[in-house]
């Protein structure tokens, strides 16, 4: 009984200590907002990602900026001057071809009025604003993307207009001087998100375009539909079907590394399902396929790729709501990709939930992993908001963890091959929950442990000398 006890507190700990270690809060002393837009972008080219971010706080007062990362934290930057931002959008992007990173704002200004602005990045510490003539939105997005395929970054909007919803593009001359393409007519989005890839492969990036599509002429319902660029500045409705939503996200990413980006799609409203997030695979002849993996249903959402565990994976980050907003229902998780079309929930849950806010990914102080940002409310029932940094501490193997030890491959899927400096006693393998799966008595340096029995998914190894016991996290594919 007693050693039932030790062993179930022992794990307890080692998960507790293992997840402290997966992701930590650096306490960046930022403002803590909501209805907040983040991003990170080296704008300095020193190697480390800066941070914009601004929204308001509880007392409804617009606060953020620009912030620096240096000495290890991030610090307000009190030359940039640039304006502030709640209910919009942010983007970094070189727009004039110098090699410094600029910026474009939309959103709801310290004026309490629309507008949407790019700031060129003077290389000081300070911007300037272009006055490019984009249009005032809110509650939308706005991307720096390569519409035209000329080398220079254009841009795509879509939000709430001063007048009507509105959708539109921007060529850029190459030297910061933008251009409505007026010949490409699009419908105009409430909530909506405007997201590039080229999904065919022909050399021209396509978009996804979602929101409630109640602009003046629209049809009064979601909308969810990839644009296919014809490479002759216009673009067709691609005959794909999406299910339709606003009051979430949009990313594409090639999570299977095929070569074809995929899409995931989160949202509310659209096909009956009232809150989901669904991953199309890009099956490279022009077609989807709706893979269901069981992702939670969120709203108010942001989602985000990235490699976390250093596998060659993309991995997904799903923050946002899943039920009416403030009554507490919430996730921000990340899924492991395990490879085979399939995820498994990570098991990291110390990141700030968020909901009326954003979320950006980046590698922020260039040791190769992939850390986060979140920002927006944070508690049920609308009573706190946070802005947090959280450093990517995810071992690559149990060496990082302690010295001597090897682990591979890292995921697994029938076997796994632990060294070790020391003779390794004994191993374990725990699921989850805390159960026993596998269990081993070792007296040797290294051992091949056959893992093709175990179900895919996320596990805990323990492994056992005489000086020490390690535990680490491994993937079952």
């Amino acid at each position: 009984m007693k050693t039932n006890l030790f062993l179930i507190c022992f794990l307890a700990l080692s998960t507790l200590a293992l997840r402290a270690q997966d992701f930590v809060d650096i306490n960046a002393p930022l403002p803590n907002l909501l209805f907040s837009v983040a991003a990170f972008g080296d704008i300095d080219n020193d190697g480390d990602l800066d941070l914009y971010l601004s929204g308001v706080d509880m007392d409804f007062n617009l606060k953020g900026g620009l912030y620096l990362y240096e000495n290890g934290n991030y610090m307000y930057s009190t030359t940039a001057n640039l304006p502030l931002t709640y209910l919009g959008s942010v983007a970094w992007g070189d727009v004039d071809g110098d090699n410094l990173l600029d910026i474009i704002l939309m959103g709801v200004n310290e004026e309490y009025e629309d507008f949407t602005e790019i700031y060129r990045n003077n290389g000081d510490g300070t911007f300037t604003s272009l006055n490019a003539g984009i249009i005032p939105a809110e509650q939308g997005e706005v991307q720096l993307i390569d519409i035209d395929g000329d080398g220079d970054l254009d841009v795509a909007i879509t939000g709430i207009g001063v007048n009507d919803r509105i959708t539109k593009l921007y060529e850029n001359d190459g030297t910061g001087n933008f251009t409505e393409m007026t010949n490409v007519v699009l419908p105009g989005m409430n909530l909506g998100r405007i997201k590039w890839a080229d999904y065919n492969n022909d050399g021209h990036l396509d978009f996804v375009l979602t929101g409630f599509n109640d602009s003046d002429g629209g049809t009064q319902d979601f909308y969810t539909k990839i644009h296919t660029n014809n490479g002759d500045g216009t673009f067709s409705v691609a005959d794909i079907p999406l299910t339709r939503c606003w009051l979430g996200d949009a990313e594409w990413g090639d999570y299977n590394n095929d070569g074809f980006p995929d899409l995931v799609i989160s949202g509310a409203g659209g096909d009956g399902a009232e809150r989901f997030t669904i991953l199309y695979k890009n099956n490279g002849d022009g077609t989807f396929t709706d893979l269901d993996l069981g992702f939670p249903g969120v709203s108010h959402s942001s989602i985000e790729w990235a490699d976390f565990n250093g596998d060659g994976q993309l991995d997904l980050f799903i923050v946002g709501e899943t039920d009416t907003p403030g009554e507490g229902s919430s996730i921000s998780k990340i899924y492991f990709n395990s490879g085979n079309d399939s995820f498994v929930d990570s098991g990291l849950d110390m990141f700030n939930i968020s909901y009326y806010g954003d979320a950006d990914v980046g590698d922020f102080d260039g040791d190769g992993k992939i850390d986060l940002v979140i920002t927006g409310y944070s508690q049920p029932y609308y009573s706190d908001a946070s802005s947090t940094v959280y450093k990517n501490a995810i071992p690559t193997s149990v060496s990082e963890l302690k010295k001597g030890f090897t682990i591979s491959p890292i995921p697994a899927k029938d076997f796994l091959t632990i060294k070790s400096s020391a003779t390794i006693d004994r191993m374990t393998i725990h699921n989850m929950s805390g159960q026993v799966v596998l269990s081993q008595q070792l007296d040797d340096f290294s051992h091949i442990i056959n893992t093709e029995k175990l179900p895919a998914g996320l596990y805990l190894i323990t492994i056992y000398t005489p000086t020490e016991v390690v535990t680490e996290k491994i993937i079952i594919e």
